[in-house]
C-alpha cells in the first residue's frame, strides 16, 4: 500500500466553485459569481459551464420565478476575459471555439423562460458588459467604481459575445462604432441615457432595486416590452432621426462605415487590425443581422488572438498590470508611504493646474501657489475647465465636479502649507528657482513632508542640493496634458528615503497614473530617449528631408504625432533647455544641428505663442500645414524624398531604442519591463511593438546591432551602439522570457 502510495500521484485538489445559486422566499433565484482563486472574476471554461448549469437549473426549477445575477467581488462585476488564458491558446480555431461557447452561454440568458436582470457594481468590461448586456435587464450602481465598456481592441482583440450588436440594437451603430473601436468605458448614467442599462441607483439599494425589477418583469409580461421600448427612446429625438437617416438605410449605412473607416484608419495606420475588424462585424451586422455578424465574430476573435499585434498588446497588459503593483522599492526595502491627505502645488501655469486637478479629483485638499493673482487665477479657472470638461463626458457627475473643484484653493503666500503632506514644484526649468522655492518650502513643511519637483531633466540630486533634508526630495515627472497622459516616473536620489518613494509611488497610484520609478540622472529615462529621437529628427531636417516628410514617417511607424509637431506642444524653449541638459552630460551624441539653436533666438516656443514649426490660430488652415519660414530661419531647404520614410523611421526609432538600452545599462532603469511601459505610456513609442526592449526580443539584438553598426559608419558618434546591447547580441539572451 505505502508503495502504490508512493508510485501514484496524489489527486489535484478540486477547484473552488466560481458560481453560487440560492432561491430567496419571493421566488427570486440569486446566482453569484465568485472566483475566490482570483481578484476579479473572469470568463473562463469553468465560469461559463457554472454559470450555464446555474442558469438552467433556475429555469427548470418551478419555485424560481426570475433570477438576479451579481458579483460577489467587493467592487467588481466581471472584467472580461481571463487574459492569462488567451495568452495562453496557441491555435486559432481553440480561441474561436471557446468564443462560440461563450456566445451561446450569454445568449441563452436573455432568451430563456424567465427574466433575468443582472446587477452591476464596479467595473463590468469586456465579457462582463456583454454578460450585463445579454440579460433581461440591468441595473448598475451610481458609485465611482462602475464602469461599463468593451476595451478588447486595446488588446488587440474584438468582443467575441455578441455585446457590440446588443449595443447597436439599443444605441444605434455610430455608440457600438466608438465603443468597439475607442474601446473607452462609460459611467453608468451615460451607459443609461444610452439606454444600455435600465436604471442607475444608489450602492446601498442596488441589489434589492434589481430583485423588485426581476419580480415585476416576471408578473408583468407588458412590463418587458415597455422596457424595450424605453431603452429605444433613451436617446434624444435628434439622434432618432439621425440614426433613422444613416443606420436604416443602405446609402445612409455605407457613409457611415466609409467615414468610420477614415477617421480609423487616419488613427491606427494600419497597425492596429482590431479596429478595422470591428468596423467589419458591425458593418455585417447593419446589411446582414445579427446571426451573420455572430458567425463572424468568433473566427475573427480567433485569428486576432494568435496575431503578432495581440500578443504584443496582451504582453503590455501583464507589463503593465506588473508595474501597478510594484512597489518601487528595491529588494532590501521595507517602507511604508506617509499618508497623504493634503497635497501643495507651487506653480499655477497649465503643468501645475494640471497636477492640482488630477489630486483635487483624487480626493485630496489641494493648495495651488504663484506669484502672481492674475496667475493663479487663471490656474482655477484652468482646474475648473478641466472638470467641466470631465463633467460633460460623463466621466464624473455634477456632484463629484463641484466637490473635487472645492477641495482646490490657491493662494500667493505659504497659507496651508504647514499642515501639507507633499508638495509639488511645477515652477520653470530654473535650478536657482527651484533651489529658491524648495528652501522656502522646507522651512515651513513639517519633516515627514515630502517634496517632489517636476523636473523635465535637471537631476533630482542637484536641486536637492544645500536642502535641509533632501533625503526628503524626490522627481515626481508628469507629462502633458496631465489630464490625459497616463504614465508618472518617480525619481529617486541615492540619497531618497524610501518612505519618500513609496509616498510618490502611492500618490501617483491614487491619481489613477501608471508609475514606474527610476534612479537618478541627467533628463532620467523619458525625456533622455525622446530627446534622442528629437536630435536625429532634427539632423534629417538639417540633410534636407521636410518637416512634413518626417512626422509623417514616424506616424506611419506608429508615433501617435511626429517629432516636430511633439516639440510644438512640449515647448521650443523647454526642449533647448532640456538639449543643454543632455549636451553637459551626453557630448556630441545629444548634439542637435547648431541651425536649431536659432528657432529660439528667432522667439519661437511652439503652440504657446503660436510661433513653432507649423502654423497656429488665425493663420493656420484647417489641415495642420508647416510654417514655411521655418526653413528660412534654419538656413535650410526641403528638397522633397532627400530620405526615404524607411530610413527616417529606422534612423529616429534606433536612436530612442539604443537609447533606452544606454539607459539601462547605466543603472538608470530598473528593468527592461519598467522600459517598455515608461516609452509607449510617456513617450508614446508605437504600443503594437511591445516598447524598445521588446521591439529588440523580436527583431533579434544581432540585427538591430547590425543595423545600429551601419548607421553608426555613416553618422558617427550618435549611434554608437549601448554597450548592453552589443552584450546581448553577443550572448542571444532576450530580455523576456
Amino acid at each position: 500500500m505505502l508503495a502504490q502510495a508512493i508510485s501514484e500521484p496524489s489527486p489535484r485538489p478540486r477547484p473552488l466553485p466560481v458560481v453560487a445559486s440560492e432561491v430567496r422566499p419571493d421566488g427570486v433565484a440569486v446566482i453569484t459569481l465568485d472566483d475566490r482563486a482570483e481578484v476579479h472574476n473572469t470568463i473562463t471554461p469553468a465560469f461559463g459551464a457554472e454559470l450555464r448549469a446555474a442558469v438552467e437549473a433556475a429555469f427548470a426549477d418551478s419555485k424560481v420565478r426570475a433570477i438576479v445575477l451579481r458579483s460577489g467581488k467587493k467592487d467588481s462585476f466581471v472584467v472580461g476575459a481571463n487574459i492569462d488564458l488567451v495568452r495562453r491558446t496557441r491555435f486559432a480555431r481553440d480561441a474561436e471555439e471557446a468564443a462560440r461557447d461563450v456566445a451561446r452561454c450569454f445568449g441563452r440568458l436573455g432568451s430563456g423562460p424567465k427574466p433575468i436582470v443582472a446587477y452591476v457594481h464596479g467595473s463590468a468590461l469586456g465579457g462582463g458588459f456583454e454578460l450585463a448586456l445579454a440579460c433581461t435587464a440591468a441595473i448598475a450602481t451610481d458609485d465611482p467604481k462602475t464602469a461599463l465598456g468593451l476595451p478588447e481592441v486595446k488588446l488587440g482583440l474584438v468582443p467575441a459575445s455578441n455585446g457590440l450588436y446588443r449595443i447597436a440594437e439599443r444605441a444605434g451603430l455610430r455608440v457600438a462604432l466608438d465603443l468597439g473601436v475607442s474601446g473607452r468605458s462609460l459611467r453608468p448614467k451615460l451607459a443609461q441615457r444610452l439606454g444600455l442599462v435600465d436604471d442607475v441607483v444608489p450602492l446601498g439599494v442596488g441589489f434589492e432595486t434589481a430583485v423588485h425589477l426581476a419580480l415585476r418583469l416576471a408578473s408583468e409580461p407588458a412590463y418587458a416590452r415597455s422596457l424595450a421600448k424605453k431603452r429605444s427612446q433613451a436617446s434624444g429625438t435628434k439622434e432618432r432621426i439621425e440614426r433613422a437617416l444613416l443606420e436604416k438605410n443602405p446609402i445612409g449605412r455605407l457613409a457611415l462605415f466609409r467615414r468610420a473607416r477614415a477617421e480609423t484608419s487616419k488613427k491606427t495606420r494600419g497597425h492596429y487590425p482590431a479596429a478595422e475588424r470591428v468596423i467589419d462585424l458591425l458593418e455585417r451586422f447593419g446589411s446582414r443581422g445579427f446571426r451573420a455578424a455572430a458567425e463572424l465574430e468568433a473566427e475573427v476573435f480567433g485569428d486576432l488572438v494568435v496575431s503578432e499585434t495581440a500578443q504584443r498588446s496582451i504582453d503590455l497588459f501583464f507589463a503593465r498590470k506588473a508595474v501597478e503593483k510594484d512597489s518601487g522599492l528595491e529588494p532590501n526595502e521595507r517602507a511604508a508611504s506617509f499618508s497623504v491627505d493634503r497635497v501643495a502645488v507651487f506653480g499655477a501655469g497649465l503643468m501645475g493646474a494640471g497636477i492640482a486637478a488630477l489630486c483635487a479629483r483624487s480626493g485630496l485638499s489641494v493648495r495651488m501657489k504663484d506669484t502672481d493673482d492674475v496667475v493663479v487665477g487663471r490656474g482655477l479657472r484652468y482646474v475648473k475647465e478641466l472638470l467641466d470638461a470631465r463633467a460633460r463626458r460623463g466621466s464624473m457627475s455634477a456632484l463629484e465636479r463641484d466637490a473635487a473643484f472645492a477641495r482646490i484653493s490657491g493662494a500667493t503666500d505659504y497659507t496651508g502649507f504647514r499642515n501639507t503632506d507633499l508638495v509639488i514644484e511645477a515652477v520653470f526649468e530654473d535650478l536657482a528657482l527651484k533651489h529658491a522655492v524648495i528652501g522656502e518650502v522646507e522651512k515651513l513643511v513639517r519633516d515627514t513632508c515630502v517634496i517632489a519637483s517636476n523636473t523635465s531633466a535637471i537631476p533630482i540630486a542637484r536641486i536637492a542640493e544645500g536642502s535641509l533634508r533632501p533625503e526628503m526630495i524626490v522627481g515626481m515627472r508628469y507629462f502633458s496634458p496631465v489630464h490625459q497622459m497616463p504614465l508618472l516616473e518617480v525619481v529617486r536620489t541615492k540619497a531618497s528615503d524610501p518612505r519618500a518613494v513609496a509616498t510618490a509611488v502611492a500618490l501617483g497610484r491614487k491619481q489613477g497614473k501608471t508609475v514606474i520609478v527610476v534612479n537618478d540622472g541627467p533628463a532620467f529615462y523619458t525625456t533622455r530617449i525622446l530627446y534622442a529621437l528629437l536630435v536625429e529628427a532634427a539632423h534629417l531636417v538639417a540633410e534636407g528631408s521636410s518637416i512634413e516628410e518626417v512626422d509623417r514617417a514616424m506616424v506611419d511607424w506608429g508615433f501617435p504625432v511626429g517629432p516636430f509637431q511633439l516639440m510644438d506642444e512640449i515647448g521650443l524653449d523647454l526642449g533647448a533647455h532640456v538639449g543643454d541638459v543632455a549636451r553637459d552630460a551626453f557630448g556630441e551624441r545629444m548634439r542637435p544641428p547648431d541651425a536649431f539653436a536659432a528657432l529660439v533666438a528667432d522667439g519661437r516656443k511652439g503652440r504657446k505663442n503660436a510661433r513653432g514649426f507649423y502654423l497656429y490660430g488665425s493663420a493656420a488652415p484647417r489641415r495642420k500645414t508647416v510654417d514655411a519660414t521655418v526653413y528660412g530661419v534654419l538656413g535650410v531647404t526641403p528638397k522633397p524624398r532627400a530620405v526615404t520614410a524607411d530610413e527616417i523611421a529606422l534612423r529616429c526609432g534606433l536612436a530612442m531604442v539604443n537609447e533606452a538600452l544606454r539607459c539601462h545599462g547605466d543603472g538608470v532603469l530598473r528593468s527592461a519591463r519598467d522600459g517598455d511601459v515608461g516609452a509607449i505610456f510617456g513617450v508614446g513609442f508605437p504600443a503594437f511593438r511591445g516598447g524598445p526592449f521588446r521591439h529588440v526580443d523580436v527583431v533579434g539584438a544581432s540585427e538591430i546591432l547590425r543595423r545600429t553598426r551601419s548607421l553608426e559608419q555613416r553618422f558617427g558618434v550618435r549611434f554608437e551602439p549601448a554597450p548592453l546591447l552589443v552584450a546581448m547580441a553577443r550572448s542571444g539572451k532576450r530580455f523576456y522570457g
